[in-house]
């Protein structure tokens, strides 16, 4: 009877569990792993045949099971009581997040390198022609900053190997492009500029990119003032970072979000896709995320200061120009922010023919030199 009795309430948990999936409504994307959840596939006999469509419903029931993120969230609670060193693809050291790279990195792809660079000479040569300075940005990615936080156990080619980023550094002076490579401020203080939980550096990082920026347009381009002695001060709300929330928010960290305050306000108005906005950078809303800065990704942000005696700047880049583009716009009269992930209404010759900025600033970190698509791409494809 006893065993009759378990069945029963197996099956039961079972049926519910599968009720409770059906009714729910459907996500698409998970916010703790921050990626785009599996699409219910359409039936077709060919699909079943070629054994393709019961995969695809079984990645279904995966991503969208009853109940999931409470028993991924119980899952992560348990391994961190437990210590486990690489958790949901997350490196979990005393008081820094870092990403897992499951394969040993042992070269790059030359022609994804050779595509990239010779893209961006035939665009510096083209801002050339036009009278246009063009200046690549390059960032430390937060893992490389922290590099030495790896565990000694962990391959240390797949995280140490540094040819990717001086074969590409060295490739550009090569071609003329005129660069600045901002490891070599930055490692100055890691601790100060970036983040412990998140991908991202932090606004330190930000303002001392920003500096150096400025000291290098003001010297080779346009004559712009710069905004000095910032006053930074944390938020008070606590940050979730990118790496934390994919451990559903449980690794304890004194990591924090910053914002400023100036001295002298430089008014503004702020357009987003074409649509007038709120006239701030940071977003009220998500003190607890890195898209605080500038509300997070926009395809294109523009910022009118109203000062036509200063030159104009276009910044191409992913989220890493986000907490740069709070502070630059005090410098230019029209500050122009292009995101190729999202932005697809032309291709940047397009748009440097319609706008005709004085300077370029192309923002990318470390890790994505060599990725070919997005801002890669800069709509050319």
């Amino acid at each position: 009877m006893k065993h009759w009795i378990k069945i029963v309430f197996f099956c039961g948990a079972l049926s519910l569990i599968a009720a409770l999936t059906l009714v729910k409504e459907p996500a698409t994307t998970s916010y703790y792993e921050n990626r785009s959840l599996a699409v219910f596939p359409p039936f077709g006999m060919q699909e079943v045949l070629e054994g393709e469509y019961f995969p695809q419903v079984e990645a279904w029931i995966g991503d969208h099971l009853a109940g999931r993120d409470q028993l991924l969230k119980l899952n992560t609670r348990k391994e961190l009581a437990l210590h486990d060193p690489v958790i949901s693809d997350t490196v979990v050291t005393e008081d820094v997040l870092l990403p897992y790279h499951g394969t040993v990195l042992n070269h790059y792809n030359e022609e994804n390198m050779t595509q990239e660079l010779d893209m961006l000479q035939e665009l510096n040569e083209y801002c050339s022609r036009k009278g246009i300075g063009f200046l690549y940005v390059g960032i430390p990615e937060q893992s490389n900053a922290f590099r030495d936080r790896y565990p000694s156990w962990l391959n240390d080619s797949s995280y140490r190997d540094d040819s990717l980023r001086t074969d590409f550094m060295t490739g550009l002076p090569e071609r003329g492009i005129d660069h600045l490579e901002m490891a070599q401020y930055l490692s100055a203080d890691y601790e100060k500029f970036y983040s412990k939980t998140d991908h991202h550096y932090n606004l330190y990082g930000a303002y001392e990119t920003y500096l150096r920026i400025m000291e290098y347009v003001n010297a080779h381009y346009r004559t712009a003032p710069v905004t000095e002695g910032l006053e930074i001060t944390p938020v008070e709300s606590s940050f979730l970072g990118s790496r934390n929330r994919k451990l559903f928010g449980l690794f304890q960290s004194d990591d924090r979000l910053y914002t400023y305050t100036l001295a002298d306000p430089v008014p503004f108005e702020r357009y987003d896709n074409g649509n007038p906005v709120e006239a701030t950078v940071f977003a009220a809303d998500r003190q607890n995320m890195y898209n605080y800065y500038m509300g997070g990704d926009v395809a294109e942000t523009v910022i009118h200061t109203n000062r036509p005696e200063l030159p104009d700047v276009l910044v191409v880049g992913d989220s890493f120009t986000n907490a740069l583009e709070t502070i630059l716009y005090t410098s230019f009269d029209e500050m122009r922010s292009l995101d190729f992930r999202h932005y697809t209404e032309k291709s940047i010759y397009d748009y440097l023919e319609e706008y005709q900025p004085d300077v370029i600033l192309y923002v990318r970190d470390d890790l994505s030199y060599i990725v070919t698509d997005g801002n890669g791409g800069l709509g050319l494809q």
